[in-house]
């Protein structure tokens, strides 16, 4: 095969990709009166016509009426269902029944894998795609409109535009590996997106609960370099205690918690989900050289400074 014909059966090949993933892909807008509106971008997770967006996409003030676009398909009425400001992820629901659906991944996107960037870019580009390559893996990025730096996010240099929010970064087999999530504006061909793994495990609690229950210690803590056991690595440093009967100290290194490792925000983030709330949950910390154990009950995220 000639390089020609090589890159013909490519080029047809993702042509047929497109032609496939496209009618699962969504248009979301949002309209206040006149001259008043947002767009952003989804795709169609289930037969129960559940659509993945970002909330920053939807967290809009009362009054926004709210319709997706489908390729192929007339314009609907949709609802939002539930949204998690802390991964930037939300479900809304088609009015009407759908007959495509994504598939998200299961195995980690890997770095270079191709993949392509598809949604609505600006709100007024429906059906666009992009190509890129995975350029980056597990990075932490914060925002003004994010609580929390997002964590474990996916880079890419397939071209995002405002707009493209909440639409898939699909392999090429056509699963989803992410949700275009953001870009860094101070740079050129880095998007961000958040990764499926996330998406399995936060969206199923917005559709049953429409929010995510989550966990919380009463600490503030900050990631720096710290020597634990004779090696330097990236912990967690508590770096603030809400309450006075706290049995963390400002300056503890958290080790592990619920007898897991904690190397990083993510890792300390993902282990404080809802089964935690109420239960004496064991902390192994570092106090000034010394490795000390004790236990904590965790609160309802929210309910504890």
């Amino acid at each position: 095969m000639t390089a020609v014909s090589a890159m013909a059966a490519f080029s047809g090949g993702l042509a047929d990709l497109i032609e496939r993933v496209m009618p699962s892909v969504v248009a979301i807008r949002g309209e206040k009166g006149a001259g008043t509106w947002t767009a952003g971008s989804g795709f169609v997770l289930d037969d129960a016509c559940h659509v993945v967006t970002n909330n920053h996409v939807v967290d809009q003030e009362d009054g926004f009426t709210w319709t997706a676009a489908i390729h192929g398909y007339p314009t609907q009425p949709i609802r939002i269902l539930g949204r998690d400001p802390l991964t930037d992820l939300a479900v809304v629901e088609l009015s009407e029944p759908h007959e495509t659906r994504l598939v998200l991944r299961e195995k980690p996107v890997r770095l270079g894998e191709f993949v392509l960037a598809m949604g609505n870019p600006l709100g007024d580009y429906p059906e666009s795609v992009s190509v890129g390559i995975v350029s980056g893996l597990s990075r932490q990025l914060q925002s003004p409109q994010h609580a929390r730096p997002l964590q474990r996010l996916i880079q890419t240099d397939a071209a995002v535009n405002p707009g493209n929010s909440g639409g898939p970064l699909v392999d090429l087999d056509g699963e989803v590996v992410g949700v275009n999530t953001m870009i860094r504006d101070d740079a050129q061909g880095m998007a961000f997106a958040v990764p499926a793994a996330t998406v399995a495990r936060i969206v199923p609690q917005l559709i049953a609960d429409g929010r995510v229950t989550r966990a919380a210690l009463g600490i503030a803590v900050h990631a720096r370099d710290v020597e634990v056991d004779g090696r330097t690595a990236k912990r967690e440093i508590v770096t603030k205690v809400g309450a006075q009967d706290s049995p963390f100290l400002p300056g503890d290194v958290v080790l592990s918690l619920a007898g897991q490792e904690i190397d990083g925000h993510a890792a300390l983030f993902d282990l404080l989900d809802a089964a935690l709330i109420g239960k004496p949950t064991p902390v192994e910390v570092q106090r000034e050289g010394r490795r000390v154990t004790f236990d904590v009950v965790p609160a309802r995220l929210g309910e504890r400074t």
